[in-house]
């Protein structure tokens, strides 16, 4: 029978988190973020903020005798990790190999399924050794399974820092699909320097981390409305200068960045504007439309623009500085825990109510105790017993929520509904240990891991047989100085009658030679830039007046026809055996 996923929220599952995720229903959870080891090559070891107390110790240990674990033995049969057994430390080892952490099933499946992944690891392998490239194949077999896991409206926040940011990147580009990442946030954790030493320092401080965020799809949820950062000074009153009946605003140009990448859906004429970029317009035509009836468009100057109203606040940057490291209350000695406002800001962009948080790396509970705070439900998951041991004590801090873990309420025969009616509420916390883990879902997951299978062989850019001066002079001894997309005739003036790359450089590198070349007239090849067809400069001079009539349009669309086909023979009877008696 398959797993619910609602019946899994609320729990910390003490288990190794790939036979966890296995188990997990796809397309299920809403938001997976995770702070999991950074590939430092290196045992962490911290003391405890309040080593733990005997009572503590005995929950812990009785804990671990109910899974049949009892020593070093039985806790790496289980996959776990023996936990410090005078509760004073936190301990985990971070050094990375093939043979402790990689299984060779896992290679085989990234070979077949995946062949970029699988070249990723390989060259890794060779820029940064063993470790880091066993630390890759590691996360990667985990990081399909949170595809699988996540609704296409979900998201993964992945918390690293520059050890190994720049392959975790490639490895999830390869997962999810470069056109899914969101962002790369970088946050500010400390503001210490360098420890004294006798040695001058070699390098600029390290005071940063970095969290990737990716979205499973186009339509993954994020409500930046709910992490706006506060207008400081006199923002609103500078930025805001423009007034109408509706209040104060300022204009933008309605069309997203070039950088975005192409969007064919998004270019479209509308009241006579077409983007300027491949990328398109800021939302569809339908979208468009019903900001223009709001009033919320304008054309000045002979410009379009959006107008942009005060949301309560400024859309935050990617650049977060203003949550401090972990201190106080909250602290546990984890030397790499991480504050729960920094879980928090992510869950409320990222989740939407009462959806699912998952979090497998949850050593320190930062991300389970800012869900409750919230109100998301959450899953949770780590490898080391401690880990539930420090859940609970970080609920403990927090009495306002109202939360009890498992075995510190049994049911009261007087009022058996009790103990339901707070497990219906969430407000029962339960662990379940590594032989309690729901069954793996089958085969499906597979189907997460498919990447690029093959690669065509890249074009190369190939010199020009004839210079553009050379080009232009046949160009017009043939046809003369009239521009191939609107007709007009220009004088003998190259700056004037332009030769234009008709399928653009700018898209996929194009030729240079006679064949992808055309005369334009300076409107013409500025209307065109990268982004129009010449069909579509051609009927964009009509619109601006250049083409009289729709006739004359398309008698201008079958004269480029033929001076194109023109171009092609004379490349491949005059000048093409010309280049290759050079070569």
């Amino acid at each position: 029978m398959a797993t619910n996923v609602d019946d899994l929220t609320g729990t910390v599952f003490i288990c190794d988190n790939l036979h966890f995720l296995r188990g997990i229903p796809s397309e299920s959870v809403d938001l997976v973020c995770i702070d999991p080891p950074f590939g430092k090559k290196q045992t962490f070891v911290g003391n405890l903020k309040r080593p733990l107390s005997k009572e503590s110790l005995e929950i812990e240990r009785g804990l671990m005798q109910s899974w049949g674990i009892t020593d070093l033995d039985s806790t790496y049969d289980a996959g776990l990790e023996w936990p410090d057994q005078s509760g004073r430390t936190a301990k985990f080892r971070e050094i990375w190999n093939f043979s402790r952490h990689v299984y060779a099933g896992w290679i085989a499946e990234i070979q077949e399924l995946n062949p970029g992944l699988d070249l990723l690891i390989k060259s890794t392998r060779y820029t940064q050794g063993d470790h880091i490239a066993a630390y890759i194949a590691f996360m990667a077999e985990r990081m399909f399974q949170i595809k699988r896991i996540l609704k296409n409206t979900g998201s993964v926040y992945l918390h690293c820092d520059d050890e190994a940011n720049a392959y975790l990147r490639q490895m999830m580009d390869a997962v999810f699909g470069a056109g899914q990442f969101r962002n790369e946030i970088i946050w500010k954790r400390t503001e210490r320097g360098f420890k004294g030493s006798q040695f001058a320092p070699k390098a600029y401080n390290r005071n940063t981390d970095t969290i990737l965020f990716y979205g499973k799809s186009d339509l993954a949820h994020f409500d930046m409305s709910r992490v706006l950062e506060p207008y400081e000074g006199d923002y609103l009153k500078q930025a805001f200068k423009l007034q109408d009946d509706k209040g104060a605003y300022y204009r933008d140009q309605p069309f997203r960045r070039p950088g975005a990448g192409p969007r064919p859906n998004l270019c479209y004429w509308y009241k006579g504007f077409y983007p300027p970029n491949p990328s398109g317009w800021q939302m569809t035509k339908e979208r468009l439309a019903e900001l223009d009836a709001r009033g919320d468009l304008e054309i000045v100057g002979g410009k379009i623009y959006r107008k942009i109203r005060p949301k309560g606040g400024k859309i935050r940057n990617n650049l977060w500085v203003d949550i401090p490291e972990v201190k106080g209350m909250e602290e546990t000695g984890y030397p790499t825990q991480k504050p729960q406002a920094l879980a928090r800001r992510i869950i409320e962009a990222s989740c939407p109510e009462n959806g699912i948080v998952l979090d497998c790396f949850a050593g320190c509970a930062y991300v389970p105790v800012a869900a409750q705070i919230v109100g998301r439900r959450w899953i949770a998951c780590d490898m080391s017993p401690r880990a539930w041991t420090v859940i609970r004590e970080q609920f403990h801090k927090h009495p306002d929520l109202g939360v009890l873990t498992e075995g510190e309420m049994a049911p009261d025969p007087r009022n058996p509904g009790l103990y339901a009616e707070l497990q219906m509420l969430g407000k029962i916390i339960r662990v379940r240990g590594p032989y309690q883990v729901p069954p793996p879902v089958g085969d499906e997951s597979q189907s997460y891991m498919k990447g690029v299978t093959r690669l065509d062989e890249p074009k190369y850019r190939v010199r020009a047989a004839e210079s553009s001066g050379e080009i232009w002079d046949a160009f017009v001894a043939e046809w003369g100085t009239g521009c191939w997309y609107c007709g007009q005739v220009k004088g003998q003036d190259r700056r004037e009658l332009q030769l234009d790359h008709v399928e653009p450089k700018a898209s996929d590198g194009s030729n240079d030679d006679c064949w992808n070349r055309a005369l334009a007239c300076s409107p013409c090849n500025s209307d065109k830039g990268n982004r129009l067809t010449p069909r579509q400069t051609i009927e964009r001079a009509r619109l601006e007046g250049r083409i009289a009539t729709d006739a004359l349009l398309e008698e201008q669309v079958m004269a480029f026809g033929r001076r194109m086909a023109w171009a092609r023979t004379r490349w491949e009877i005059e000048v093409k055996s010309k280049r290759l008696s050079e070569v």
